[in-house]
């Protein structure tokens, strides 16, 4: 009812004489009692009080209008405890409610059961005759309608109960509009105090995954949802980075990928996700410059529904999670370039300072050897030297290489950084690490099409030397000149035993073939001797 009609209630009573001050008097106490406080579900069981002691009925509800056209929300005051219990259900806004509902306008009935409209009541169902009805309107919809039955003072309702009820439905309406203005802006700042909270997270230096999961605490708790899970990945296969309650079973998940937010039926997303009887799935995209890239996933038992409120919170706090994903992908850009930049410079220390000294010694030793020296033992003792020197040599520019690269994330098209890339995951949990050392052009001159058959040859004999020999040194050497590529894997291990046969190796000898190369393995069993793999095959051919 808008000011117009409120004006003709007015009249109304003017007409039929209702000019007691007790009576208007009670009429102005239950308009204000009506619009005291702003807790909606409050204001509308008041309502229904009110309503029943102004219009004298035994019964009083008021019905909310649901997005379908029905009731989503049926209060009531006047039926007892044991009389719900024996009702199968609530109204559900057919018949004459729904009369109210598809024609706002005050309806008074003096026999309901006559009514064109009458559907009957939901069994268990009081028995009720009269009626009167009035839609409470709210900035020009039907927010519901205010419902009474059975006149108590009276044999029906008469058209001064309806002036009353009318009058009562505009101030039903002023106070069920603050309510509602009251509840979204609560909504409003409970949302914004979560984005705030979190949003400072990542700069107090709290860890990402601990920003997360208090994310989707917040969200559950605003939310109601069941279980809320933040995701983050490429290409629809996603990890779980922030979640509620215990972790999803660990690996990644497939959510289909979404551009705005999305409600879906449980069944279509992954199970991992559907916890405690879920049954309908929102979805929230997390968006970054080169798009979507994760998802804020939350669950629950019935439908969502999502007001203005609830959408904007719900875009501020997937905003908040892809700044904190950004943000600590920087930082830990950050931090490996500054591990970059130090071993750049030992690797700079290592060339400029150690080799050199190395080289000295060696040129030293050189010219020592150029010498006429009649001790012979001396002698082979200073070429041995120069032997260790060169290996050395090479181990420490090997390490140099190492150092100037990331592995896993630079220059993995290298022979030298898949060498190493390829030892280092080998040797992750044995007792020994492996030396590596190369030698001639190996990252210039080798043709890609024998990098599956290096890694093969480097993969199969450094596990055999790793797991069977048990030997205390592993070393590995690939050489390169113009015409010939060699992969030797050495170790100081027990050999290999006359009756063993490892099907790894004639793997490695049909692959050397393949390539017009051979294979050879030179094994003397017993500490002393250890075993050599030798793979050498033409670089050109």
């Amino acid at each position: 009812m808008n000011r117009r009609g409120l004006s003709e209630a007015l009249d109304s009573l003017t007409r039929h004489g209702i000019d007691d001050p007790a009576m208007l008097r009670s009429l102005l106490e239950a308009v204000l009692v009506v619009g005291r406080g702003l807790d909606l579900d409050r204001a509308l069981q008041r309502i229904v009080e009110v309503a029943s002691q102004v219009a004298d009925a035994r019964y009083a509800a008021l019905g909310v209008r649901g997005p379908d056209g029905g009731l989503s929300q049926f209060v009531y005051t006047g039926i007892s405890p044991t009389q719900r219990a024996r009702m199968d259900h609530l109204p559900v806004g057919h018949g004459v409610l729904g009369l109210l509902i598809d024609e706002p306008q005050v309806l008074r009935i003096p026999a309901l059961a006559e009514h064109p409209s009458s559907v009957g009541f939901p069994p268990g169902h009081p028995p009720m005759t009269t009626f009167l009805g009035a839609p409470i309107i709210i900035r020009g919809s039907v927010f519901g309608s205010i419902y009474l039955t059975e006149k108590q003072s009276a044999d029906q309702f008469s058209e001064v109960d309806e002036t009353f009820v009318a009058i009562l439905a505009v101030a039903a309406g002023i106070a069920v509009d603050n309510a509602r203005l009251f509840e979204r802006a609560r909504t409003r700042h409970r949302w914004m105090q979560v984005i705030a909270r979190r949003g400072s997270e990542p700069l107090a230096g709290i860890a990402l995954s601990d920003t997360l999961s208090r994310l989707c605490d917040d969200v559950a708790a605003l939310t109601e949802a069941v279980d809320v899970f933040l995701l983050t990945g490429d290409r629809g296969t996603l990890t779980v980075d922030g979640h509620t309650g215990p972790a999803p079973a660990a690996g990644d998940i497939v959510v289909a990928p979404v551009g705005t937010r999305t409600v879906v039926p449980a069944t279509d997303i992954a199970s991992e996700l559907i916890r405690r009887n879920a049954q309908w799935v929102t979805i929230q995209p997390l968006q970054r410059a080169a798009g979507t890239f994760g998802r804020l996933v939350i669950t629950h038992t019935e439908p969502p529904t999502w007001d203005d409120e609830d959408i904007a919170g719900l875009a501020g706090v997937a905003e908040v999670a892809s700044l904190a994903v950004a943000y600590a992908a920087q930082q830990q850009t950050a931090r490996d370039l500054q591990v970059l930049e130090d071993r750049h410079r030992i690797a700079r220390d290592l060339h400029d300072h150690v080799i050199q000294r190395l080289f000295a010694i060696g040129m030293s030793v050189q010219t020592m050897l150029a010498g006429d020296s009649g001790d012979a033992a001396a002698r082979s003792r200073l070429e041995q030297v120069e032997v260790d020197l060169d290996r050395t040599i090479a181990q420490i520019r090997t390490s140099i290489f190492d150092l100037q690269t990331v592995p896993g994330q630079h220059d993995t098209t290298t022979l030298r950084r898949r060498v190493l890339d390829i030892v280092s995951e080998l040797a992750t949990q044995a007792p020994i690490a492996p030396g590596v050392a190369f030698a001639g052009p190996v990252d210039t001159v080798v043709p890609e099409r024998l990098a599956p058959h290096i890694d093969a040859v480097l993969r199969e004999g450094l596990s055999n030397a790793l797991r069977h020999a048990h030997a205390e040194h592993i070393d590995v050497s690939v050489t390169a000149d113009d015409d010939v590529l060699t992969v030797a894997i050495s170790d100081d291990g027990v050999g290999i035993g006359a009756d063993v046969v490892y099907r790894g190796l004639d793997n490695l000898t049909r692959r050397a073939e393949e390539c017009d190369g051979v294979f050879e393995v030179a094994t003397a069993p017993g500490r002393a001797g250890g075993t050599t793999l030798t793979w050498t095959v033409p670089l050109r051919g």
